[in-house]
């Protein structure tokens, strides 16, 4: 057993880590990234870079032989590093990355002439565009190159390891955005679980959901104010004055609650019940020390750090035990979790002393492997609990119904199924549907191995549709070899059943007994279906007739849904513009309103005027102007979003009904389709060129009034129109 937790925590290390930290300096980055010569210093608080570089400050600079180093800041003091590189002159920029940790202030100054060129700090609020960094970021003046020294003060109460990297611009933000990136997976992790547990308490207020969910909640919080990512939030800035007294308190608030939680997923009242109260008192003594920190004074961040790293092992060592005593199979993933844990978090110390290369993972990834703790606390008791519902239902399964119950449940699914995916379908789905609602109808009443509609339309379109689908290639390999069989199977009218073999590419494969049911396809097409089952297995008359009876109803619906939906579609056409008139779309367009507004879902408006429209119908009436219109029409149709509609607004030109858009998007969207019509191909007899402008209007989160955001839009179109036409107004 220590063996295999050996291993785990090794693997762990391995994991996270990567490539070992270099220890020869000077030490080079990544590809493409400048070799940077370290050496740091300590003075007193009001020391000036012209007391270092004059030798006034003593005892100088102490060369640094890794990219990093360990340090602790202290209160009246400030850490110098000296960094030396060489830069190429190819007008790149710069950006100097550092690890974030609770600084007060960073300050760096490039010599000559000395002067600060960029400054941050923990506990300033970060930017809206790019939240929750990784790192600070300190750019370099533009233009710098050559042989380059820069000058690092750090200033704060606080212990960690300083990792340096100097990047180009664009690589920076690229590992920022990939930093964020988990940063947002951890944190989602976290309140998600937060949030479900009172799902769960509200379904069984026994199970302890809220103890996770508020270790999910504390845990977030220590992950927050530990990554310097809680003072992004503008309510919580207003704390940045305690210094690093308020992350640190934060940190240790994350290591209570996690015992806590332990404590009821471990079921520790029955495996250990005298553990109980020991367990409970230690979770709620951390909880309560984490409070009391946030009334200590700055002076004593640094050692309030040093509780918070080691309250974690001792919660991670009363975790362990606690999970280790109980017997049931459902502790193994949360305590390999832990193992896991408690190496991705010496892996970090570990990157802290330039043993290994620091990076997102061998930094943060401790906290992803928390948040999958919390995960596994809630996720997998209540997986149990529904597992033991099912099987409970399963057990008081009603009897099995006979064949002609079967028969008569599955005829009316049929229908019923037929019904409703018909309802609202295209012209060009209607039989596709038809079709697989057969076939889906067939497998549960008739025993069978696969089935299939096969065919040819009338235009020669092939007509293919097997269940399962695995059983499609040797259908395909039948209708090759066998098409002319089949095609004459199909003109008798009556359902067949055949003994065939189905050959494949290697030779004929073993026979089977295939029920064949023509289907009513117009000529010169054919079409049938066919029910495959093993050699010898006969069909009973019965079972032939039902075959039949389902393939006539799902032609029939078929048939009559495509009626409907055709004469459907001719009345709400605009026959001059083959889009949908306008009292059809102002109908979809309160339907798509109501839903964007049930859903909380943005909803935009696109209101489409061609510019040249007045001077066309003025010059040739309705029919010029219809003429324009058409080619626009069908430009729009080519060119928008799936799911989109589009129809006409009256006679000035078309509305575009873009669900899920919000107000820049629909700017975007709106500019591709006016650049698509000003680009196409115009009859000269219509016009030399067509251009469209666009009016945008953004529904609110509560908005009911169609007519009203028709109105905003037309308006904003008119004003696009009188600005010059060819152009977007929202």
């Amino acid at each position: 057993m220590t063996t295999g937790i050996g291993a785990i925590v090794l693997a762990a290390a391995f994991l996270f880590a990567g490539p070992p930290a270099r220890a020869q300096a000077p030490a080079a980055g990544a590809a493409g990234e400048p070799v940077l010569e370290l050496a740091v210093m300590e003075t007193p608080v009001l020391t000036t870079l012209d007391d270092i570089l004059s030798g006034r400050a003593q005892p100088g600079f102490t060369p640094v032989l890794t990219p990093g180093f360990p340090f602790t800041a202290r209160e009246g003091h400030v850490l110098w590093v000296r960094i030396r590189t060489e830069l190429p002159a190819d007008g790149r920029q710069w950006r100097l990355g550092v690890v974030r940790v609770p600084l007060d202030q960073l300050r760096l100054r490039v010599h000559p002439p000395g002067e600060v060129v960029a400054r941050d700090g923990f506990f300033r609020r970060t930017s809206e565009r790019a939240p929750w960094p990784a790192t600070f970021e300190l750019p370099l003046p533009e233009g710098t190159s050559g042989r380059t020294e820069l000058y690092l003060e750090l200033e704060g109460q606080v212990m960690g390891g300083l990792h340096v990297r100097l990047r180009e611009a664009d690589a920076a933000r690229a590992e920022n955005a990939s930093a964020r990136f988990w940063f947002r997976v951890t944190y989602l992790l976290f309140l998600l679980v937060a949030v479900l547990s009172l799902v769960r308490h509200a379904e069984d207020a026994r199970a302890g959901a809220l103890s996770v969910g508020g270790a999910a909640f504390c845990a977030w919080l220590a992950c927050l104010g530990i990554n310097g990512h809680l003072y992004s939030l503008p309510e919580v800035a207003l704390l940045s004055g305690l210094g690093a007294i308020v992350p640190q308190a934060l940190f240790l608030l994350g290591a209570g609650p996690v015992v806590l939680a332990t404590r009821h997923y471990s079921g520790l009242s029955k495996s250990a019940p005298q553990l109980v109260g020991w367990m409970r008192g230690l979770g709620w003594v951390l909880v309560a020390g984490a409070l009391f920190a946030l009334t200590l004074p700055a002076a004593t961040a640094t050692t309030l750090q040093w509780v918070a790293w080691f309250s974690y092992p001792v919660a991670l060592v009363a975790c362990l035990f606690m999970l280790v005593l109980d017997s049931r199979s459902t502790r193994w993933a949360p305590l390999l979790t832990l193992l896991a844990m408690g190496g991705a978090v010496l892996v970090r110390v570990l990157a802290d002393h330039q043993v290994l290369a620091a990076n997102w993972w061998t930094l943060h990834g401790w906290q992803l492997l928390l948040a999958a703790l919390m995960a596994q606390y809630l996720g997998l008791p209540w997986a149990r609990a529904r597992l033991q519902r099912w099987a409970i239902r399963r057990r008081a399964t009603p009897p099995e119904p006979s064949t002609e119950e079967k028969i008569t449940a599955a005829r009316e699914k049929l229908i019923k199924s037929l019904q409703h995916g018909l309802e609202h379908a295209d012209d060009d789905d209607v039989s596709w549907i038809a079709y697989r609602r057969l076939l889906d109808g067939l497998k549960a009443v008739l025993p069978q191995d696969s089935s299939a509609v096969v065919g040819e339309h009338a235009d020669g379109e092939e007509l293919l549709q097997v269940e399962p689908k695995a059983a499609e290639p040797r259908y395909r390999d039948l209708l090759r070899d066998r098409t002319t069989l089949l095609r004459n199977l199909s003109k008798l009218k009556a359902p067949q059943q055949v003994g065939m073999d189905f050959d494949g590419p290697e030779g004929p494969l073993e026979k089977v007994q295939l029920a064949v049911i023509p289907l009513p396809i117009p000529k010169p097409g054919w079409g049938a279906l066919l029910v495959e089952r093993p050699d010898g297995v006969i069909y009973s008359d019965s079972e032939l007739a039902l075959c039949a009876e389902f393939a006539a109803v799902a032609v029939v619906a078929g048939e009559e849904a495509s009626g409907t939906v055709s004469a459907q579609r001719q009345a709400e056409t605009d026959p001059g513009t083959g889009v949908f008139r306008e009292e059809p779309l102002r109908e979809r367009l309160q339907q798509l309103m109501d839903i964007a507004r049930l859903k909380q879902t943005p909803f935009c408006l696109l209101y489409v005027v061609v510019d040249q429209l007045p001077s066309l119908r003025e010059a040739g009436g309705e029919v010029a102007a219809v003429a324009a219109m058409r080619p626009v029409a069908t430009m729009l149709r080519e060119e928008m979003s799936h799911g989109d509609l589009i129809g006409r607004s009256g006679p000035e030109g078309f509305m575009v009904l873009a669900p899920g858009k919000k107000l820049l998007q629909a700017r975007e969207y709106a500019d591709r389709l006016r650049e698509a019509v000003s680009h196409m191909v115009v009859d000269p007899r219509i016009a030399p060129m067509l251009s469209i402008s666009v009016g945008i209007a953004q529904a609110g989160p509560d908005e009911r009034n169609v007519p009203g955001l028709v109105e905003r839009a037309a308006n904003a179109a008119r004003v696009a129109s009188k600005n010059g036409g060819n152009q977007i107004f929202s």
